[in-house]
């Protein structure tokens, strides 16, 4: 079982140095991509998925970010397919 946890692009923040801290705290809480979590990224967001659910919930209450529900992922993935 896996959990996303969605940060979006924002035009409030300096998005360089957010955007590295975010990614550094990441790699130095739970080491690189691959092994505990995975990334994916598009022009509105980046998504963290987290193996472990309470990696999931420490992201993001540190970002401020919401857990991506699965039913959520999944209409997303079956509009892709019907545009």
């Amino acid at each position: 079982m896996s959990s996303t946890v969605r940060i979006p692009w924002t035009i409030k923040t300096d998005n360089m140095g957010y955007w590295n801290e975010v990614c550094a705290w990441a790699i130095e809480r739970f080491g690189l991509p691959g092994d505990r979590f995975q990334t994916s990224a598009n022009i509105n967001y980046m998504d963290f998925i987290f193996t472990s659910n309470k990696d999931a919930l420490i992201m993001a209450l540190m970002w401020n970010a919401p857990i991506v529900p699965d039913d959520e992922l999944t209409v997303e993935l079956v509009g892709k397919f019907m545009q």
